[in-house]
C-alpha cells in the first residue's frame, strides 16, 4: 500500500461515515488492502460483516493479498479459494470492535503490520467437499483395512494351544492337523510376543504368535541346537525373527495390509527382521499398552498410589476401579478381572540358556499365555478405544507413528569410540585433580587445622593407629662385620624387609640405583636408616589400611589388589560423591556449602556471634565463617531466638498457631536473607541458619548433588562458585561429561543391526562402508496426553559445544542416494492455544496473546516471549519456559520459583510481585457471574439485564451466606482483562466439561481423570491435557496427510515438534513440497474445527524444510563438540544440507 493510500485511509477513518457492513472503499483503497474501518457509533448487534473485503487491483500490492480485521495477513486468495470453499464466516461488528479495543488496551498497535509475500500454488484436490471431509476420508482410507483386521480377530475364537511345542529352529505352525515348519506366519492379523534371555544379550530367544487359524512358535538357533550359554554383544541380522520372508524371498505380497498386535509391541517390533529394511512394507503394529494409556491412563500421583501397598485414600477409590498400571498383568486384571502369573518370567531375567533348555515347554506356554492375555485385553479394550477416539485419523496416525526408523552407517562406531575416548580422558584428568585436592585437604590434620575449616569441620577425621609388636629381635651388629658383608646384609634387608610394601618393579629400580652409588656412601646411609628396616619386624601381621589417615580419606582410596592398574592415592573420588563439593570448597552466594542427612545440600548463613555448645558434634568454626561471610542483620532487628520456638513445643501447637509461627519464621528469614536459598527452619549450633539449595522441581524437594547438570548455569552466574583454578577445571570437565554420563548407557545400548548385502539396494551392496538401522522403541501413546515416548531419541538434545557425545542426532545418517526431509512446527502448542482462544471470537489474532503469536516479530521484540521477558525482567529463553509452563497449567508459585532461578539477585518480594503482575496481565482476573434466577432478592437495585460479576471471595461469601454451593449460584467462572483470558477460558471449558475431548479429533480424556460425581480433580493436569492432547492430534493429522501426499517417504521419527522422513534423492523436493502442503492442510483443518474458515499466512507454511544427509535440527549446524571437535564436514565428510522456504521448494519443483 502506498503512503498516499494510507493517509487517505486514516483520513476517511477520522472524518467519514463508515459503511462497515454495506460498502467497500473501492473508490479510494487499493484492491488487496482489505482493511475494515470501524465506525465510532454503536452498531446494531444484528448487523455483521465479512471479516475480509476484496478490493480492486493495485500495482504495488498483489491481488492475492488479504488482511483481516486486526491486520493479520491471511493466506493468499488463490489458496483460500482452494481450501475454504464458499463464503467466509461473518463476524459480528461488536466482536470485532471488542477485539480491536482489547489489542489497544494491551499496547498492540494492530495498524502496523509486516507484509509477507503472497504464495500462488496449485494444491492437490481435496478428498471431499472441504478440508474436514478430506482428512476424514484419507484417514479412513489408511486405517480401515487395519481396523477391519482388528475387529475381525476380536470376533473370532483362538485355536487351542499345542500341548507340546517343537524345539526346531525357526517358525513352526500348529493346527488341528498337526505341526509343520514354515518360513514365517502367513496370516494378516497376528497376536505376537517375544521373549529375550537378558543374560545372553538382546537377541530374541523364543516367540509365539496366534491367529484365528493357527498357533505359531519360533525358536532361536542357539536354543534349538542345544548350545551352551553365550553372551552376545550385538544383534546380527540373522538372529532376528522373519515375519514376511523366509530370510530372503518374500512370502506373499509385502504391501498388503497386515497387523501385528502386542503389549508394548515396539519391543517386539525391534526383533523383527524386515523392520530393518530401507523400504517399508504393509505391516503395521497395534499396541494394547498405548490403547490402555489413551483410555485409562493415569497421572504421576495416581501411578504412585497404584504402586503403593498401603490402603488408598477413600477419595481415590472411584478412579482406581477404572484404571491400572501399564503392565500386562495389571491391564489384564483391569479389563478381564484376573491378573497373570508372571513368575516364570524370572528365568528370562535371571537365568541362563541351560535354564531355558530345561524349562523349554514351560517357557513356551508362558509366552503363549501372554499372547492369550493380549488377545483378551484387545477384545475388551478395542471397543472402548474406538468409541472414545472415533476419528479415523487417530488410529491411522498411531499406526504410522509405530513405524519409526533410524538408518546408521559405520560413522556410528566412530562416534561411540570418540565419545568414549574423550569421556575417559576427561574423567581421568578430573580424578587426578580431585585426588590432589583430597591430598591437599588431608594436610589439614596438621595442628588440627580442619577444625577451623568452613567445609571440612564436620567430616570424620578419626584415624586408625598402627600398633607395633612389643618384642623386637636383637639388633644386628653391622659395625663389627666386614664392609663387603655389611653391604650384603643391607641389600638383603632392603629386599626382605620391604617385600610386603614395595612391588618388584620398585625394588629392581632401587637395586639399579644402589649399583650406581658409591659403596662408602651407601654404607653410611645404610647405617643411618638401619633402624627403619628393623621396624619392619615389629609390624603386626594384620595391618590397618592407611593408618594415620582420616576416615573420609580412606574411603576415597582403593586397597592394593595385586592388579597392574592399582595405584596409591584417592583414586575413587568422583564429582558425584558427597565429599567432592567440600573438597572443591564450593560456595552458594558466597556462603560455604553444607550437607545434612535428610535435608540434602544447602549452605550456612551466620546470624549470631554467640555459639551453643553441642555434645557429640564437632564445633562449627564460626569465627572463620564470619571472616568470609556477612552476618545477617535484619532491618527490623528481628531476634532469631525470639521467633524460633523450641521443637518440643511444636507438637502442642494448634493448626492456626503452627502456621502463624511458620509465617513468622519465613518472614524473619525473608527480612534478613534475599537470595535463592530455601528456608528450612534448621539452626546449626544456635549461630547459623541452614538454607537448602533450590531444587528445580520446587522447595519440597532436596538437592542431592550441587554439581549435577541442573546447577551448571549457576556457575556461569557466579551464584555457585569454587576456589582455585583446579576447581574450575573440574567443573568445566563436569559440564563436558554431563551429557555422556547421563546418556552413555542408553546410547551404547542401542540395538544397531547391520544389514547384509542381500538386504541392501544394489548401489550400496558393493560399498566398503557398513549400513544398518536402529528401530527405536517408540510407545506411540506413552503419556496421559497421548504424546509418543522413547527414552533416547525423543529426548535427544541438539549438539552443544561443551557436551561430549551431544552430536548424537547427527549420527543418524541417510545412506547414499537418500535424504532426510523434515521440518520444525513453529510454536506448535502456542499456536494451538491461541487458536482455541480465537475460536471464541472467530477472529484470528483477536486477543493480544494470539496477535503476538501470529504477528509478533522476534527481531522487533514484539513476539510473545519478548513481551513476557520485558514484563518479568528475564531473558527471552527464560520467558519462553515461563510461557509454556503457564499454558501447561503451572500456577503463580511455580512462576515465582522460575523467576528466582533465572535471576538470582531478585528478592522473594520482587519475584512475587513480578509473578503476580505477569499473571494479572496475562490470565487476567477471575470473574463469577451470578445466575439470573438468584439475582432477585439478593440485589436491591434494578439492574435490568446487566450481569452481576463478583470476585472469588465475594462469590464464596455470598454462597456461604445463602447455604448453597458456588457452582449452584454462579456460572462457570471466567478470566477477563488479560492478554490470554480468552485462551484460558477455552482451555478450562474443555478441561472442566463433563466429558472432555480434544478440539480437533474429539479424542476423550482418560477415564481415570473423569469423575462421575462431576468433581474436577487434577485441574492443572486436565488443562495441560487440553493443549498437549490437541498437539498429539496435530501430529496424527500431519502423519496422515504425509502418507497421502508422499507415499514413497518413510517416516523416521518425531522429535516433539519436529518430523523427519527418509526418501530417495529423486523425490526429495516433491517430499519437501508435500511437507509444506501437509502443514497448510493440517492447520486449515484445525482452524475450521474451531469455527474459523481461514488461516493466517504466518503459520500456513513451514519457515523452512530441511533436506539433509543427517538428522540434525538445522541443515547448516556443524555439530562441533568435544568428541567431534572438527565438525561434521571435516570429521565425517558430511556437507551442509538445504534449508528451503516455500518459495525455494516451488522453484525446485518447477526446475525438476
Amino acid at each position: 500500500m502506498t503512503s498516499f493510500s494510507k493517509s487517505i485511509l486514516w483520513q476517511r477513518k477520522r472524518n467519514a461515515y463508515c459503511y462497515l457492513c454495506k460498502k467497500s472503499y473501492s473508490d479510494i483503497l487499493p484492491s488487496s488492502a482489505s482493511v475494515l474501518i470501524k465506525n465510532n457509533k454503536n452498531i446494531n448487534d444484528s448487523k455483521s460483516t465479512d471479516n475480509l473485503k476484496q478490493i480492486p487491483n493495485d500495482k504495488e500490492i498483489s491481488q492475492e493479498f488479504r488482511l483481516n480485521d486486526v491486520n493479520i495477513q491471511m493466506i493468499s486468495k488463490n489458496i483460500y479459494d482452494q481450501l475454504f470453499k464458499g463464503t467466509a464466516n461473518s463476524i459480528n461488528c461488536e466482536i470485532i470492535k471488542r477485539c480491536q479495543n482489547h489489542l489497544k488496551k494491551h499496547g498492540i498497535d494492530y495498524h502496523e503490520y509486516k507484509q509477507m509475500p503472497d504464495v500462488e500454488l496449485k494444491l492437490p484436490k481435496l478428498q471431499g467437499k472441504d478440508i474436514i471431509e478430506h482428512f476424514y476420508n484419507i484417514g479412513e482410507k489408511q486405517c480401515s483395512p487395519y481396523r477391519h483386521l482388528l475387529l475381525e480377530i476380536t470376533k473370532r475364537q483362538l485355536p487351542k494351544q499345542p500341548k507340546v511345542w517343537s524345539k526346531q529352529a525357526g517358525w513352526t505352525k500348529y493346527t488341528a492337523q498337526g505341526s509343520t515348519a514354515v518360513p514365517c506366519p502367513e496370516d494378516d492379523a497376528l497376536l505376537f510376543d517375544v521373549e529375550v534371555l537378558m543374560s545372553a544379550g538382546k537377541c530374541p530367544t523364543l516367540a509365539c504368535a496366534v491367529s484365528p487359524k493357527a498357533w505359531y512358535g519360533w525358536v532361536s538357533e542357539p536354543l534349538a541346537n542345544g548350545r551352551p550359554h553365550e553372551v552376545f554383544d550385538s544383534v546380527r541380522y540373522e538372529d532376528l525373527i522373519p515375519m514376511e520372508t523366509d530370510g530372503a524371498k518374500p512370502c506373499g505380497d509385502l504391501n498388503r495390509p497386515r497387523i501385528i498386535i502386542g503389549h508394548n509391541v515396539s519391543y517386539d517390533r525391534a526383533k523383527i527382521k524386515e523392520q530393518y529394511w530401507l523400504d517399508k512394507t504393509g505391516v503395521r503394529f497395534m499396541d494394547t499398552m498405548s490403547m490402555h494409556t489413551c483410555v485409562s491412563g493415569v497421572t504421576s500421583y495416581q501411578r504412585t498410589v497404584l504402586k503403593s501397598k498401603s490402603d488408598p485414600d477413600p477419595s481415590d477409590e472411584d478412579w482406581m476401579e477404572i484404571s491400572s498400571l501399564n503392565g500386562l498383568s495389571d491391564v489384564h486384571n483391569l479389563y478381564c478381572g484376573a491378573p497373570i502369573n508372571k513368575e516364570t518370567r524370572d528365568i528370562f531375567v535371571e537365568g541362563s540358556l541351560e535354564d531355558v533348555h530345561e524349562n523349554f515347554q514351560q517357557l513356551m506356554k508362558y509366552c503363549a499365555g501372554d499372547v492369550v492375555a493380549t488377545y483378551n485385553v484387545l477384545k475388551e479394550l478395542l471397543p472402548l478405544f474406538l468409541e472414545r477416539f472415533p476419528h479415523p485419523v487417530t488410529l491411522a496416525g498411531m499406526l504410522e507413528l509405530g513405524l519409526a526408523y533410524l538408518p546408521v552407517n559405520s560413522n556410528w562406531l566412530q562416534y561411540i569410540d570418540s565419545a568414549e575416548t574423550v569421556f575417559e580422558d576427561l574423567k581421568l584428568e578430573s580424578q587426578q585433580i580431585l585426588s590432589l585436592k583430597a591430598d591437599e585437604t588431608c594436610r589439614l590434620m596438621e595442628g588440627d587445622a580442619y577444625k577451623e575449616d568452613p567445609w571440612m569441620w564436620d567430616q570424620d577425621w578419626s584415624t586408625q593407629p598402627l600398633k607395633m609388636k612389643k618384642s623386637v629381635s636383637k639388633k644386628t651388629k653391622t659395625d663389627t662385620k666386614p664392609d663387603d658383608e655389611t653391604e650384603t646384609i643391607e641389600t638383603e634387608s632392603i629386599k626382605q624387609g620391604n617385600s610386603e610394601i614395595l612391588n618388584e618393579d620398585y625394588i629392581a629400580t632401587l637395586e639399579d640405583q644402589i649399583q650406581s652409588i658409591d659403596k662408602k656412601e651407601f654404607k653410611d646411609l645404610s647405617k643411618r636408616f638401619q633402624h627403619l628396616y628393623d621396624l619392619s619386624k615389629a609390624l603386626p601381621v594384620k595391618r590397618p589400611y592407611l593408618a594415620g589417615y582420616p576416615a573420609w580419606y580412606r574411603k576415597l582410596c582403593t586397597k592394593p589388589d595385586g592388579s597392574a592398574d592399582w595405584s596409591p592415592g584417592a583414586n575413587n573420588v568422583t564429582t558425584s560423591m558427597q565429599i567432592t563439593p567440600k573438597l572443591l570448597r564450593l560456595t552458594w552466594e558466597g556462603y560455604p556449602l553444607h550437607h545434612i542427612k535428610g535435608e540434602g545440600w544447602g549452605f550456612l548463613v551466620p546470624f549470631s556471634r554467640t555459639q551453643e555448645e553441642v555434645e557429640d558434634e564437632p564445633k562449627l568454626p564460626l569465627n572463620k565463617l564470619l571472616e568470609t561471610c556477612p552476618m545477617l542483620v535484619s532491618k527490623e532487628q528481628v531476634d532469631a531466638e525470639a521467633y524460633m520456638l523450641p521443637k518440643t513445643v511444636e507438637e502442642d501447637l494448634g493448626r492456626r498457631a503452627y502456621y502463624a509461627r511458620k509465617r513468622r519464621e519465613e518472614q524473619a528469614a525473608a527480612n534478613q536473607y534475599h537470595g535463592l536459598g530455601v528456608w528450612s527452619g534448621i539452626q546449626i549450633q544456635g549461630c547459623c541458619h541452614f538454607f537448602r539449595l533450590p531444587h528445580k522441581d520446587g522447595p519440597k524437594y532436596k538437592v542431592g548433588n550441587p554439581l549435577a547438570k541442573d546447577f551448571l548455569n549457576m556457575f556461569s552466574q557466579n551464584v555457585l562458585s569454587a576456589q582455585g583454578n583446579e576447581a574450575e577445571k573440574v567443573l568445566s570437565f563436569g559440564r563436558m561429561m554431563s551429557y555422556w554420563r547421563n546418556n552413555r548407557q542408553r546410547v551404547m545400548g542401542q540395538q544397531v543391526v547391520w544389514l547384509p548385502d542381500t538386504a541392501l539396494p544394489a548401489t550400496l551392496a558393493t560399498s566398503t562402508q557398513r549400513y544398518g538401522a536402529i528401530v527405536p522403541q517408540v510407545v506411540v501413546c506413552g503419556t496421559l496426553t497421548r504424546r509418543a515416548s522413547e527414552p533416547t531419541w525423543m529426548t535427544a538434545s541438539n549438539a552443544h559445544r561443551e557436551r561430549v557425545g551431544s552430536e548424537l542426532r547427527a549420527m543418524v545418517q541417510a545412506p547414499p542416494g537418500y535424504r532426510f526431509v523434515g521440518a520444525d512446527v513453529d510454536s506448535q502448542e502456542l499456536w494451538i492455544a491461541a487458536l482455541l482462544g480465537d475460536g471464541n471470537t472467530g477472529v484470528c489474532g483477536g486477543s493480544a496473546f494470539a496477535w503476538a503469536v501470529l504477528a509478533g516479530d522476534k527481531r522487533a521484540r514484539t513476539d510473545l516471549h519478548a513481551l513476557t521477558a520485558r514484563a518479568a525482567d528475564v531473558q527471552r529463553e527464560h520467558a519462553k519456559v515461563i510461557n509454556y509452563a503457564r499454558i501447561y497449567g503451572a500456577g503463580q508459585s511455580f512462576a515465582e520459583r522460575l523467576l528466582k532461578q533465572f535471576n538470582p539477585t531478585m528478592t522473594i518480594s520482587e519475584a512475587k510481585s513480578k509473578a503476580a503482575k505477569m499473571f494479572s496481565s496475562t490470565k487476567g482476573k477471575r470473574v463469577y457471574r451470578l445466575k439470573k434466577k438468584y439475582m432477585e432478592g439478593f440485589l436491591d437495585e434494578d439492574i435490568g439485564d446487566q450481569a452481576v460479576e463478583m470476585t472469588a471471595y465475594q462469590a464464596t461469601r455470598l454462597a456461604k451466606l445463602s447455604g448453597k454451593a458456588v457452582s449452584d449460584m454462579f456460572e462457570r467462572p471466567r478470566w477477563e482483562g488479560g492478554t490470554e483470558s480468552e485462551m484460558f477460558n477455552k482451555l478450562e471449558e474443555i478441561a472442566d466439561s463433563p466429558a472432555p475431548c480434544t478440539a480437533f479429533l474429539n479424542g476423550r480424556l482418560s477415564r481415570a481423570l473423569v469423575s462421575d460425581s462431576g468433581e474436577s480433580r487434577w485441574p492443572a493436569t486436565r488443562l495441560n491435557w487440553a493443549v498437549q492432547s490437541a498437539a498429539a492430534d496435530f501430529l496424527h493429522l500431519m502423519l496422515v496427510a504425509m502418507t497421502h501426499l508422499a507415499p514413497r517417504a518413510r517416516f523416521c521419527l518425531s522429535f516433539h515438534d519436529e518430523v523427519r522422513y527418509l526418501v530417495a534423492d529423486e523425490y526429495k523436493y516433491e517430499t519437501a513440497m508435500a511437507l509444506q502442503i501437509t502443514n497448510l492442510f493440517t492447520r486449515a483443518f484445525c482452524s475450521q474445527m474451531v469455527g474459523i474458515k481461514d488461516l493466517p499466512m504466518s503459520v500456513a507454511f513451514f519457515t523452512s524444510v530441511e533436506v539433509d544427509q543427517v538428522l540434525r535440527k538445522e541443515s547448516n549446524l556443524c555439530c562441533t563438540t568435544p568428541s567431534n571437535p572438527h565438525g561434521l564436514e571435516k570429521g565425517y565428510g558430511i556437507p551442509d544440507g538445504e534449508s528451503l522456504t516455500i518459495f525455494d521448494v516451488i522453484d525446485k519443483c518447477k526446475k525438476k
